[in-house]
């Protein structure tokens, strides 16, 4: 056969599976992190959209002792409208558990075993030939552990910096749910309200302006400038692209600082600002 096609066979399908409780955490610390606590709307047929079929497991709050069944249902209305609304996305499956408060904190309950029934059936039915489970929790790491051992490749979807490496070393691949992926799956208004910093690669240049410079040992010389309209511009020495450096973005140097450290582990001195200058 002439050319370059070669058959890999059928696409293979994938499921998302959605721990809403750490979801749910994950977007409230990203929010108070990046946002002044501006909640992060998701549009979930974004979420959804890379998997052929999404389950998101979650459970209403448990109504609290002398709460009026009018105020309980005031109070929980948000969550119930969403679980509603999910159920109307094509291809998104909502299964709820329940919650108890034991020592006045709301326990959700059945969520870890609805999980792991699900999973492990679409795996021995070979449903699927991979799998997302979007969890910090520890306790589905004999869940993980089960699915590889039958043959599933399991990516684990985790809220960075609150994962147990138990947990990240059982998965075959581990995808950070960090601001990126939780900004890009936002709705539209809050993408007009608020911008991350652009981040691009690009040739480096022999001539660098001249600004703030210090040293790093993972990224070596690291530079913070001042662009012509106003803006902060990190750049460093690329990794992955010899002779290439990365370009970081934005008005707000604070946004810088937080997403550099975050996303790429560096770490811009609070008195880069003046420096750069």
């Amino acid at each position: 056969m002439s050319g370059s096609y070669r058959y890999t066979g059928p696409a293979e399908i994938q499921y998302l599976f959605v721990d809403g409780g750490c979801l749910r955490e994950s977007l409230k610390n990203l929010s108070d992190r990046y946002f002044n606590g501006t909640p992060i709307e998701i549009d979930y047929a974004k979420l959804r959209a890379p998997f052929a079929k999404a389950f998101y497991y979650d459970a209403i709050p448990a109504q609290k002792a002398n709460e009026s069944d009018i105020d309980y249902q005031a109070r929980t209305a948000p969550e119930r409208a969403l679980l509603d609304h999910l159920g109307t996305i094509d291809g998104f499956h909502v299964y709820e558990g329940d919650t108890r408060i034991r020592r006045r904190k709301q326990e959700q309950k059945k969520i870890d075993v609805m999980i792991a029934v699900d999973m492990l059936t679409h795996s021995f039915r070979r449903n699927i030939q991979r799998a997302t489970l979007l969890t910090g929790d520890l306790d589905f790491k004999p869940l993980i552990d089960a699915l590889v051992q039958e043959g599933m490749f399991v990516t684990l979807w985790y809220p960075v910096g609150e994962t147990n490496k138990d947990l990240l070393s059982a998965a075959d691949a581990r995808r950070p749910l960090d601001i990126r992926d939780a900004y890009s799956m936002s709705t539209y208004a809050l993408q007009k309200k608020f911008t991350l910093p652009a981040a691009w690669s690009e040739p480096r240049s022999s001539v660098l302006p001249i600004g703030k410079r210090w040293s790093d040992p993972a990224h070596g010389t690291i530079e913070l400038t001042i662009s012509t309209d106003g803006q902060y511009v990190l750049l460093f020495v690329d990794g992955h692209n010899p002779g290439y450096s990365t370009h970081i973005r934005h008005s707000d140097l604070d946004m810088i600082r937080k997403y550099c450290n975050d996303i790429f582990g560096i770490q811009v001195a609070e008195e880069a600002e003046n420096q750069a200058k």
